[in-house]
């Protein structure tokens, strides 16, 4: 049964996995606290044999709209060292026969639901239901691949909001996709993604040309997208969830970095709630630190404190330059994801000669993409046929 959590702090999660009876992970060292009856899937070979990123391991059958087909997949990615690691996730593939070329994809990259394995998104019983305006994009013809990131479901910690690791992720999801049989996908994708997964798909547009050349990546879709981590790490502990959230951010750091060890600038209040980082999901993490100023939590402040501070601002998205069109889709009474640090974002984008098309609804909160969808589905249709992307920079 799901735990009873403040209005506010539910409002922050986008996508989180459910709690209940514990189940059994092969994974001692992250528990699942729900039943699945797959996990065995998200276990690659031990030892891994190195592939080229997004290579295949295995697929297998997974719950998908009426017509439609769906896919849990495992695949072959790099990891923070550069070593081969195994990533999940998910594709759903449009009925009828692909179109020339191959299916169109729309790479989706969700948001927050937490750092331990069982806040995989593939692992949900129906995982189309977390891809927002999934439905529409098959019925427009668009294939959807989907990652669940670095360390989520598989072994291994998630780098949460760590840009390469999300990146990586997401093109070896759409190399993955490409290689499954019988599905016809194509390499043209566009990335869509919100909250996390908006960080996630503007690193995407950094590092798609280097990474993945024989992918053709025609856009970037980011709705309420952390950019600033510096400044939004500061803001988040204004909320009333936002020390749990401050510590999921350092936790993500500390997996990208094994020299920053997470619990030697906790106090043993902080320390005492570690463990919800891999047996829960973010509305759990949030609860275990409900309450707690980040005072009583850090001994240092992870905001101030190298490596933590430096991660920080190297995982911010305002350096990167990018040469695919973008939208940016942002809710004007977003709590979680300030409006004026948006602004303040594309404007610096602008000032690099970034193409951005910039998208504010006015009564939209953080959840911005139902208000934002028929928007959204335009600039991607466009994407997809060759029309001249809108550009608000001018």
């Amino acid at each position: 049964m799901r735990r009873a959590i403040p209005a506010i702090a539910a409002a922050a999660v986008l996508l989180t996995a459910c709690s209940g009876t514990a189940g059994t992970d092969p994974d001692a060292g992250e528990a699942s606290p729900h039943p699945r009856p797959t996990w065995a899937f998200y276990r690659p070979p031990v030892p891994l044999p190195r592939r080229a990123p997004g290579t295949l391991i295995r697929s297998e059958p997974v719950a998908a709209p009426t017509g439609a087909r769906g896919r849990r997949i495992l695949y072959h990615s790099r990891g923070m060292e550069g070593q081969d690691i195994a990533v999940s996730g998910s594709v759903f593939v449009p009925a009828g026969r692909p179109p020339a070329g191959g299916w169109p994809v729309v790479a989706w990259a969700h948001g927050t639901t937490g750092l331990g394995d069982s806040c995989a998104p593939s692992t949900d019983p129906y995982p189309l239901g977390g891809i927002e305006d999934g439905s529409a994009l098959l019925a427009a013809g668009y294939a959807i691949v989907s990652t669940d990131y670095e360390g989520l479901g598989t072994p291994g910690p998630h780098p949460y909001l760590v840009g390469p690791s999300e990146a990586r992720s997401v093109l070896d999801a759409v190399r993955a996709a490409a290689r499954l049989p019988g599905d016809g996908l194509g390499r043209s994708f566009v990335a869509f993604g919100h909250s996390q997964g908006g960080h996630a798909v503007l690193f995407t547009g950094e590092f798609a040309a280097s990474y993945a050349p024989d992918l053709r990546l025609l856009g970037v879709a980011a709705a309420a997208p952390p950019i600033d981590l510096t400044a939004l790490a500061r803001h988040v502990t204004d909320l009333d969830y936002g020390t749990g959230r401050l510590v999921e951010v350092a936790a993500g750091h500390s997996a990208a970095d094994p020299a920053a060890r997470l619990d030697s600038i906790m106090t043993p209040v902080g320390r005492a709630g570690l463990k919800v980082l891999e047996t829960g999901c973010d509305d759990d993490v949030i609860e275990a630190y409900a309450g707690l100023p980040a005072r009583a939590v850090f001994t240092k402040d992870p905001r101030t404190t190298p490596p933590w501070s430096t991660g920080l601002v190297r995982d911010s998205v305002d350096a990167l330059p990018r040469g695919v069109p973008l939208l940016i889709l942002q809710g004007g009474r977003d709590p979680i994801i300030p409006a004026k640090l948006t602004k303040a974002a594309v404007h610096r984008m602008c000032g690099r000669g970034d193409v951005v098309a910039y998208r504010v609804y006015p009564r939209a909160y953080h959840n911005v993409v139902p208000s934002a969808a028929p928007d959204l589905n335009a600039w991607i249709t466009a994407r997809f046929h060759g029309a001249p992307p809108p550009n608000d920079c001018r």
